[in-house]
């Protein structure tokens, strides 16, 4: 029998919960996994006390989903000319999510994010050229809208990137600009002389052209727009509507949002005057659409990013987090995950940070855990049962691999075996694959195998969607007394999950968890949700809940086994 390595799911867990909580429970879907002996909850008397009983925190739609990022231009290929496309993704929706609750084939996502899909010279599109026409690479304006309605139709939203920091050099507003003449004479960011000074990474901001110089931050090609004039302003809101309203997207993900409006050399990000245009624009999408979700890249600490919402943005990416899952994973020590779990409580109101393990400019996450899917599984564990609104990157659920330079971390996505194209295209693909086994990373193999990595996403992802306190739950960080141990509680009014979790490779049979004051209210059982490289009938203690609603010297499960994640549904006892 194989050791299990998956999430497995008690099916029965969910019954007693919604038992405990006064609810409905939703049905088991045939994935999830009866253990043919579940473990009875346990219960135990707290003494005496007196306790505040918790309160869900404010959630939103985007929080009620799982977020996938894609790049169009490598994900499927619906014409055999090598290059992903609308009709492409449209083909492979059900993958995603078929639409259907009751099945267990697809990912199960609620949501996507597109990298840029606006028309642009270059492969990657964050120099954009015209903001309301699409690249002709990936189909027509009535492919995407097709794209949309099918999209819909299964009950997943839509998000694009918007790249307004700058546009590409060659955009007939910077031609036009560049002429110091004419209503766009003031779009960009211009200077009679060099003002000398550098990015905020060091690098050359300022570029010649034609005896005057402009700002542009990334590179000569992409000039920054000066958002201080009304009219830029105005042209980037409407292009927003035409976006939500004719095109029908459900929001944005904001490149580059900390650069928006600079003051100076010692004030090139995160300026007074970004965050209130934000707040503006974020008005008008809300006037067009008030469901639209913002989410923006500010790749900065919790402390600054947290700062842009909810006035300027409603969501903000968590690098700090997405670092810390790693370094935890790598190191096999827990103080850093704890670390920043503190410091996201601390830096945005509850869940409104989008989480992530890595995204299209970074080290895959299989690369950076040195190609160990045991580990791979836990990281998958961690973001879709910590706090945020979680976003997946694309192969990342089957073990893709890659490294810099930019065009190897979105190589077309592996959907079979076949070594030449993986079944992304029928031509030759625009990238090389990855640089992967053929025949295990891959949708149709992974597919069939429970025990996958695929599978386990598959997996955390329900689990995700069926437990309000994964995905709305206020997140409660315990003290653990062994190195790799860390415990968050997901709290909401109704319900309560502990995530208890063993970073390292090696077990773990001596620990405790400890929480001054907490939000669980009188004596507790203790129920085994599901686990990742874990028994799935693993006896569990429930906790001694003392008079501020903590707990103290608890163990829940005797023993941690490598890289393990355990799910632990605590509700009133009976």
């Amino acid at each position: 029998m194989r050791a299990p390595t998956r999430l497995t799911i008690l099916a029965v867990a969910a019954v007693l919960l919604a038992a405990a909580c006064g609810s409905e429970a939703p049905a088991p879907t045939e994935r999830i996994v009866a253990s043919p002996t579940p473990p009875a909850a346990s219960a135990t008397t707290a003494p005496g006390s007196a306790c505040t009983p918790a309160t869900t925190p404010a959630a939103h739609d985007w929080n009620e989903r799982t977020w996938y990022e894609l790049f169009v231009r490598s994900f499927a290929d619906g014409d055999g000319d090598g290059i992903g496309d609308f009709k492409g993704l449209t083909a492979r929706l059900d993958y995603l999510n078929d639409g259907d609750p009751a099945t267990t084939t697809d990912l199960g996502v609620g949501g996507l994010w597109l990298m840029p899909i606006a028309e642009s010279p270059s492969y990657h599109g964050y120099d954009v050229t015209d903001y309301r026409a699409v690249e002709p690479d990936y189909g027509t304006k009535a492919d995407f809208q097709a794209f949309i309605a099918a999209a819909h139709q299964r009950g997943i939203k839509v998000i694009v990137d918007l790249v307004m920091n700058h546009t590409s050099s060659k955009h007939p507003w910077f031609t036009s600009s560049a002429t110091g003449k004419g209503a766009k004479a003031d779009w960009y960011v211009w200077s009679d002389d060099n003002p000398g000074w550098l990015g905020p990474g060091g690098q050359v901001a300022w570029h010649p052209l034609d005896g005057r110089w402009y700002y542009g931050v990334f590179s000569d090609a992409m000039p920054d727009l000066n958002l201080r004039d009304d009219a830029v302003t105005a042209e980037l809101e409407d292009v927003a509507r035409y976006w939500l309203a004719d095109m029908g997207v459900d929001g944005f993900r904001l490149d580059a949002a900390k650069h928006l409006i600079e003051d100076g050399k010692d004030a090139q990000t995160n300026t007074p005057e970004t965050h209130a245009w934000l707040a503006g624009f974020k008005q008008s999408v809300d006037a067009v659409n008030p469901g639209a979700m913002l989410v923006g890249e500010v790749w900065d600490p919790a402390s600054v990013a947290g700062g842009y919402v909810p006035d300027s943005l409603d969501l903000t990416f968590d690098f700090g987090l997405a670092t810390a899952y790693r370094l935890a994973l790598q190191g096999g020590r827990a103080a850093p995950l704890r670390t920043a779990l503190l410091d996201t409580a601390a830096a945005w109101p509850a869940n409104q940070g989008a989480s992530f393990l890595t995204n299209h400019d970074q080290t895959r996450i299989m690369t950076e855990l040195r190609g160990d899917p045991a580990a791979a599984r836990l990281a998958a564990f961690l973001l879709l049962s910590g706090p945020g609104t979680p976003f997946l990157y694309y192969g990342e659920e089957i073990g893709m691999t890659g490294t810099k330079p930019d065009e190897r971390i979105r190589t077309p996505m592996r959907w079979t075996p076949d070594p030449a194209t993986a079944g992304f295209t029928t031509g030759s693909p625009w990238e090389a694959l990855s640089e992967d086994d053929a025949a295990t990373v891959n949708v149709e193999a992974q597919a069939a195998d429970r025990g996958s990595l695929l599978a386990a996403y598959q997996d955390l992802v329900r689990v995700r969607t069926q437990q309000p306190a994964l995905r709305e739950g206020a997140t409660t960080v315990l003290d653990a007394d062994a190195e790799p141990v860390i415990g968050w509680l997901r709290t909401t009014a109704g319900a309560t999950v502990l995530a208890l979790v063993n970073v390292s490779d090696q077990p773990v049979d001596a620990y405790t968890l400890s929480l001054r004051d907490g939000p669980l209210c009188g004596a507790q059982a203790a129920t085994l949700l599901g686990s990742v490289n874990g028994d799935p009938a693993a006896a569990v203690t429930a906790p001694v809940v003392n008079g501020e609603g903590g707990v103290d010297a608890w163990t829940p499960i005797a023993q941690l086994p490598p890289r393990s994640g355990f799910l632990v549904s605590l509700a009133p006892a009976p």
